[in-house]
């Protein structure tokens, strides 16, 4: 006897595996959880895949009907039809490993979802860091989601973010309100670089990158919608926006992703070599050796090299480098060797 996680992949019925339609057919009883996202399928057409009755998970059915599959899986083959990759959702982990806690045999079948899908856009899925859901306005603020692209920014990452839906209301957050969103916190550049997608896998998806202020405005069409704010992008992902997501050269040129240590970096490096250079162009204190002051100057100009050389691969090193030049000099004018502002 077995539980089987079936997907059913990111559109419809028809992008089920060979795999996935054999094991809906052999089990002995199927059900289907369709609440977690958007789909272009009909009850009776997973029922005709399947050869059979398919009973519908209410929402919710996987933590609160998990009890009731796991003992019917104790005496009969059991098989549950999920959108997307069966285990892209946490609930579906839960269940399995109750079931095996149970020691009911498991198996999953994965299949095509918007995290592998994303990819149409040209961007490296290697370089996706944390995924977050953009909520409908009346659930607060989008706290959260800021973080999560300050995070994913720190790293050059890119950021998808997943937007709300009410199935019971059929209601689906669409792109222009989720932009409008983040303009409203006032914390998002109406300049930053965003990529709208729109029925990916389906036959007629939208693939559409431009600035946040353009984007807001661009008609998406149907839903089910998401959005993806690039990290640091090489030339080929920059090449494929272009060409595939119709973005305009000019905002991929203007698109630079700082994570705040690179500011940091870049302020301190930029206010010591200022200081450095208001130093030079002043006459120093013979008195106290102006030779050994000057061995200082270099030395703290050895530091600000340094910290240009590692800020790409050592941003760590670069910074503490940047400190030890600005240590010096703070040094130097609090000694009464040399006076400035910073």
């Amino acid at each position: 006897m077995k539980l089987t996680l079936v997907s059913i992949g990111i559109n419809s019925h028809l992008d089920m595996s060979l795999r996935g339609v054999e094991a809906a057919r052999n089990a002995e009883q199927v059900y289907a959880e369709m609440y977690t996202m958007k789909m272009d399928t009909t009850l009776g057409e997973l029922e005709e895949l399947a050869g059979q009755q398919v009973i519908p998970l209410p929402r919710g059915g996987m933590e609160e009907q998990g009890e009731v599959l796991i003992n019917a899986a104790k005496e009969m083959d059991v098989a549950v039809l999920v959108g997307g990759d069966a285990l892209s959702a946490t609930t579906h982990i839960s269940l399995l490993l109750d079931a095996r806690k149970e020691g009911v045999e498991t198996e999953v079948i994965h299949g095509s979802s918007i995290f592998t899908s994303i990819t149409d856009t040209g961007l490296s899925i290697y370089k996706f860091g944390k995924t977050v859901t953009v909520p409908f306005p009346e659930k607060g603020p989008v706290d959260s989601v800021l973080r999560t692209l300050q995070e994913n920014r720190e790293y050059g990452n890119h950021t998808l973010m997943l937007l709300d839906l009410n199935m019971d209301e059929n209601r689906y957050l669409g792109i222009n309100e989720a932009i409008k969103q983040l303009f409203e916190t006032e914390k998002f550049s109406r300049d930053t670089l965003l990529i709208g997608v729109a029925r990916l896998g389906s036959m007629f998806p939208t693939i559409k990158a431009d600035a946040a202020e353009a984007l807001s405005q661009y008609d998406f069409g149907g839903s089910p919608h998401a959005l993806i704010a690039p990290g640091r992008l090489h030339f080929l992902e920059e090449d494929a926006l272009e060409t595939l997501a119709g973005c305009p050269r000019k905002v991929i040129d203007a698109h630079e992703v700082q994570s705040e240590i690179d500011r940091l970096i870049a302020k301190y490096t930029q206010g010591c070599r200022k200081v450095l250079e208001e130093i030079k162009n002043k006459e120093l204190p013979v008195t106290i050796t102006e030779g050994q002051v000057k061995e200082m100057i270099e030395h703290t100009e050895r530091y600000l090299d340094d910290a240009e050389y590692y800020k790409t691969d050592q941003k760590g090193v670069a910074l503490t480098s940047v400190a030890y030049a600005e240590g010096i000099l703070d040094a130097l004018n609090l000694l009464g060797l040399v006076e400035f502002e910073w």
